[in-house]
């Protein structure tokens, strides 16, 4: 049996989906066949039940889409299974070429709505839920699935061992965010606390965290490894694997920590709990102060905080950190 998955971003939905396609794989799925975007390739050719990546460029039209799914079809064989694990237009372009979709993401539009704009409680799941369904949906056993699914070549392990050093333990920090109110802006500080403890920084990103990680490492030197925007997804993914610890706002590589194991102390401001990408390792801890205005899309509130956090999340995440995450610092 082949197994066709279609997820095309973004970075943190498509980390959350490496365990599913672990369990796909187990269950019995002679290959399982992952169609993404091409930024993401590098992130699936370390999912342990990825078998082969197919991926779309950019300005990729529908028609383009609908001939990628009829090319499954004509290589089809009995049994094969199709799994729409975004449901936009596009993957279900894809599903439709590829003779229909078997199991489908579900998006939640209504509830979602009401806890975004009216703040409705929402007994959502979350995403690892969600994608556990469609694989019960696509016929296969029922299941729980836990961040992992992602294995680092050994080269890039070694090679994140030369870069961070191994003479001192490493935190992983991730000062940027997709999203501007996301961004907590006192992270400056908060690396200055953790390389008075003895530690080392690891700074990671992509191109446009530059603005936020560069003077960081300009004013800690030598204390400080700063691989945001020079480092692939695989070489990302074995710094973080590197450090004990990960410290980083809402994001794809809040995911990524996880799932390499590493435990993560993740900044929530505008994002909530029921919106599913909550950090699950049992160290990983999640700061945030919990405000009617919440889940929102405003900006921050003051020059030092995202929408949200308040300034004395400074000391409660540095100490998280440092002590591999595991005191208690949810904010109240």
């Amino acid at each position: 049996m082949r197994v066709l998955v279609v997820r095309f971003s973004s970075l943190g939905d498509c980390v959350l989906l490496c365990p599913l396609l672990a369990h796909l794989k187990r269950s019995g799925a002679d290959e399982v066949v992952v169609l993404t975007k091409r930024a993401y390739a590098g992130l699936f050719a370390m999912a342990e039940g990825a078998d082969r990546v197919v991926t779309i460029n950019r300005g990729v039209t529908l028609f383009d889409l609908a001939r990628i799914g009829r090319s499954f079809t004509r290589s089809a064989i009995s049994g094969d299974v199709v799994i729409d694990a975004h449901s936009n237009v596009r993957s279900r372009v894809v599903s439709l070429g590829a003779g229909g979709a078997h199991a489908r993401f579900r998006k939640f539009y209504r509830a979602r709505a009401g806890l975004i704009v009216f703040k409705r409680p929402a007994a959502l799941p979350t995403m690892l839920e969600q994608y556990a369904a469609l694989a019960k949906q696509a016929g296969f056993a029922e299941t729980r699935l836990s961040p992992g699914g992602v294995r680092v070549p050994r080269e890039e392990m070694e090679r994140a061992t030369l870069r961070v050093g191994g003479e001192a333990p490493a935190i992983a920090v991730a000062p940027g965010s997709r999203w501007r109110a996301k961004r907590w802006r006192g992270f400056p500080a908060l690396c200055d606390g953790i390389v008075a403890t003895g530690r080392r920084v690891v700074l990671v990103g992509d191109a446009r965290d530059r603005e936020f990680t560069a003077p960081i490492a300009a004013a800690l030197g030598s204390r400080c490894v700063d691989a945001a925007g020079d480092a692939t997804l695989a070489q990302t993914a074995a710094l973080i694997a590197r450090c004990e610890s990960f410290v980083g706002n809402d994001s794809g590589l809040m995911h990524l920590a996880e799932a390499v194991g590493v435990p993560v102390v993740a900044l929530f401001g505008p994002t909530v709990h029921e919106f599913g990408y909550a950090p699950s390792l049992p160290a990983s801890r999640t700061i945030e102060r919990r405000l009617a205005c919440r889940p929102c899309s405003g900006t921050p509130i003051t020059n030092d905080t995202p929408h949200g956090l308040r300034p004395k999340i400074q000391s409660r995440a540095s100490a998280a950190s440092s002590r591999n995450c595991v005191s208690p610092v949810i904010c109240s």
